[in-house]
């Protein structure tokens, strides 16, 4: 708990920031959705954020406006899938997802996130030419060994 607290506080502040840069008007509702952002299980879907958001008594319309600020102020991210997504799930940015790297199963969707220092040194070290690099993810798809071998039973 006191994790996710302390990514709330760190989101709200950035938040903030972002409103007063932009001269919005203070407003708790955003601060109650970014709550319930920071509680979901990341990824999380529109959906999802809707139900959680109906305790509060938040319309729907209301979560979405608040999701598509989070996403212009970089506190909230489209997460991809890839190939053949369905559904747009989004996740909440944090230090830790700011750079990252994780492999992700086309058939199931289990992502596993790793870390290789080699990779890691290739793309920060690297200059850019009239770009000035803030963050990055990789993401490798594949299949994972779970559904290889449920592959592999099934064709026996």
């Amino acid at each position: 708990m006191k994790a996710e607290n302390e990514i709330y506080q760190a989101a709200q502040a950035q938040l903030e920031a972002y409103v007063i840069k932009h001269n919005m008007r203070h407003s708790q509702v955003r601060n109650m959705v970014l709550e319930q952002v920071c509680r979901l299980p990341q990824p999380f879907t529109a959906a999802q954020l809707e139900e959680t958001c109906k305790a509060e008594r938040i319309s729907t319309g209301t979560v979405y406006n608040v999701l598509h600020l989070l996403i212009e102020a970089s506190l909230v991210k489209i997460y991809d899938r890839g190939v053949g997504q369905t559904v747009t799930e989004y996740e909440l940015i944090t230090e830790a997802s700011r750079s990252h790297m994780q492999v992700i199963c086309r058939k199931c969707g289990r992502r596993t996130f790793f870390y290789d220092k080699a990779i890691q040194r290739m793309v920060t070290e690297r200059q850019y030419s009239n770009f000035n690099m803030q963050n990055y993810t990789l993401v490798v798809y594949g299949e994972c060994k779970i559904c290889r071998r449920l592959a592999v039973m099934r064709h026996k």
